[in-house]
């Protein structure tokens, strides 16, 4: 096969994987009732997000310096907001907008 079938060939494998992944979903759950499988799933999601954030967050704190402090701070404000509103979106960013404020002003 010369260089110009095998990068057309690619091409347009590339493309049925790309439609077929986009096509599934109406295919799969277009039929209109609940699904519990997705309904868990779209509950779940935004802890496990959350989650993997915090630990991705601590991983590289160094525990013996003022970081610890802003890192402590943010979390508190995280918490906060996600109990006060429940939107992982908004606590997300603000929790990183007040660790950038304590980052970029204090350090």
């Amino acid at each position: 096969m010369n260089e110009i079938n095998y990068l057309l060939s690619v091409m347009l494998v590339m493309t049925l994987a790309t439609y077929v992944t986009r096509l599934a979903p109406f295919l799969l759950f277009s039929k209109g009732h609940n699904n519990l499988w997705l309904s868990y799933i779209a509950k779940s999601t935004p802890p496990m997000v959350m989650t993997i954030l915090v630990v991705y967050m601590l991983k590289d704190v160094e525990y013996l310096t003022i970081e610890i402090v802003y890192t402590i701070v943010s979390l508190i404000v995280i918490c906060v907001l996600h109990l006060y509103k429940r939107n992982a979106l908004l606590s997300i960013v603000g929790g990183t907008a007040v660790y950038m404020i304590f980052v970029q002003n204090l350090a």
